[in-house]
Parts: structure tokens; C-alpha cells; sequence
């Protein structure tokens, strides 16, 4: 009878000392000189990585908390990575999505496929593909790598983003996101020289707040249509949902191809996030869920 209430309270004491939400694992890791954190979910691993980009200021762990994107992948058996922009790259850790050099793979963006690349390797993955997520500087990061990379970013989503080579350099950044710099014919042109295609297999979720003060919502429709240039969208249907509106835009084949969230009265933030992360708008629509939706069809 000692020996069975030893045991137990044994028990009691190992599962009080267990993390919380202590589903699937969370760490970091370096690769190639760039740091980054790593979810892998509690079961094994189904469709494709995910890429997830932190805005200017954040870390992988800020961004992880403020998005709980885990929470999400451990739902559905994702496995994330977070590159990490260190403050030697930029001064206020924002991603290079200005810079353009000679190659479209070059750079930050070649640097981020390399990761990922090696993230599926050992993780085993079976999934070929990326989806990258990304808020500001990371949302326009994401646009490059989907016109880089054609062949292996086949979604994306992106919160307070910009079209393709909207600016260049920090000057042309700034008028960038001030809305005064983006010619939306120019930019789909561009993806697809770098791209190499005719048009890109991808889904696109698009997110902007109406009272972003950094990022000028006239980013979003520009962007909006750039993308429905180069994925090929033919109709598209606006309505109101849960506070917002919602487009979506369908391709020949009359599958829904990219979808438009215009989150009236938030700033520069994350919509649906938690609020002990940075840039984050509690009160508005999940766009965690609802980007994985749309991207994954799950």
C-alpha cells in the first residue's frame, strides 16, 4: 500500500511539472549562420511546411505567440519554421525584401529556401512544398519567395504585405508602404521573369488593417491585384464576414485561388492574435485558422 501511494503521488508530481500546452515540441536551432525556432507537432507530420516570417522588432517567439501558430500546426500535424533576422542584418531585425540583387534566389530569399530545405530533409517530410506566412516585412518577404520559387512556395499568407518589388531600397520601402510606389501591372510582370513561368500555382490569403498606419492599405489592393494577374483569377466575389471583408477570387476552373481580408478599424497588427505578443489585434477575425483554411483546404 506505501509503495502504491508513493507511486502515485510520483505520478501527481510528474504531471504537475509538465509545460503547459506541452503538446508537440518547441525549439531553436542555427543553420548556415541564421538562427531559427522550430515546432514540430505531438503526431506525425502531414502536408507541407510552413514558413513563418516575424515582422520588424519581433523574434520567432514573439511571432509564434502572437500568432499561436502552433496551437494551429499542432492541430493539424504541421511542422513550422521560424527563421530569425538578427539585428547584424537589420538594424530593427525587418527582413531585406527591398534589396534586390541579380539573382531572385539570392540573398535572404535563397538563404530562407536553404533552411527550409533542410528543415524537410530532417524532419523527413514527404510534402515538397512551402507555405509562407508573414506580417510586414515578413508578408513582403513571402511575396518574393513565391515568385522565386515557383516550384516550392505553393501558398501564401500575408499580413500587411505589398506587391512584388513595390520599392528599392529603404527609400523606395518606405514609399512602398506608404501606397505611393506600387504599380500593380509592373509587379506581376516582374514575378514572373523571376519566376519563370506563365503563372504561379498558388493560394494566397491577403490581410490588411483600414487603420494601418505603417503599412497603407492601398498595399492590400494592389497586391491583391498583382497576384490575381500572375495565379490567373478570372471572377471574384466581396461580402461582409465576421467584422470585415472578404474577398475571394476563383481561376477558370472556378476553384477559389486567393482571398482578401480588409479588417476595418485595425492598425498594424496581427488580426486574432494574443495579445501578450507583439503587433497583434485580439478583436478581430483568426487569421491564423483562417489562412490555413484557405491554404490547405483543412
Amino acid at each position: 500500500m506505501l509503495l502504491m501511494r508513493c507511486l502515485l503521488i510520483a505520478f501527481v508530481v510528474a504531471l504537475a511539472a509538465a509545460p503547459v500546452g506541452a503538446a508537440g515540441t518547441f525549439g531553436s536551432g542555427w543553420y548556415e549562420g541564421r538562427g531559427y525556432a522550430l515546432f514540430t507537432p505531438s503526431t506525425p507530420a502531414t502536408g507541407p511546411l510552413i514558413v513563418a516570417l516575424h515582422g520588424c522588432w519581433q523574434t520567432p517567439e514573439d511571432f509564434a505567440l502572437g500568432t499561436q501558430l502552433n496551437e494551429a500546426a499542432e492541430r493539424r500535424g504541421l511542422v513550422v519554421v521560424y527563421p530569425a533576422q538578427s539585428r547584424r542584418d537589420n538594424a530593427y531585425r525587418c527582413w531585406n525584401w527591398f534589396v534586390s540583387g541579380p539573382s531572385a534566389t539570392g540573398g535572404e530569399v535563397g538563404e530562407i529556401l536553404a533552411l527550409a530545405k533542410h528543415v524537410q530533409a530532417e524532419r523527413g517530410l514527404r510534402d515538397p512544398h512551402v507555405v509562407v506566412l508573414g506580417l510586414s516585412a515578413g508578408g513582403f518577404m513571402a511575396v518574393n519567395l513565391a515568385c522565386a520559387a515557383p516550384r516550392v512556395v505553393n501558398g501564401i499568407g500575408v499580413m500587411a504585405g505589398g506587391a512584388y518589388r513595390c520599392g528599392s531600397g529603404p527609400t523606395g520601402a518606405i514609399q512602398c508602404m506608404r501606397g505611393a510606389g506600387a504599380d500593380p501591372s509592373v509587379s506581376a510582370s516582374a514575378c514572373l521573369r523571376a519566376a519563370g513561368v506563365p503563372t504561379l500555382s498558388l493560394r494566397a490569403s491577403l490581410w490588411q488593417g483600414g487603420g494601418d498606419a505603417v503599412v497603407s492599405p492601398a498595399n492590400l489592393s494592389a497586391l491583391e491585384t498583382m497576384l490575381a494577374r500572375v495565379i490567373g483569377a478570372v471572377s471574384a466575389t466581396t461580402e461582409p464576414a465576421e467584422g470585415a471583408i472578404h474577398g475571394v477570387h476563383r481561376d477558370a476552373r472556378n476553384r477559389p485561388v486567393l482571398e482578401t481580408w480588409l479588417v476595418p478599424s485595425m492598425g498594424h497588427a496581427w488580426s486574432g492574435g494574443d495579445v501578450r505578443g507583439t503587433h497583434t489585434y485580439p478583436q478581430g477575425p483568426p487569421a491564423t485558422e483562417r489562412m490555413l483554411e484557405f491554404l490547405l483546404g483543412r
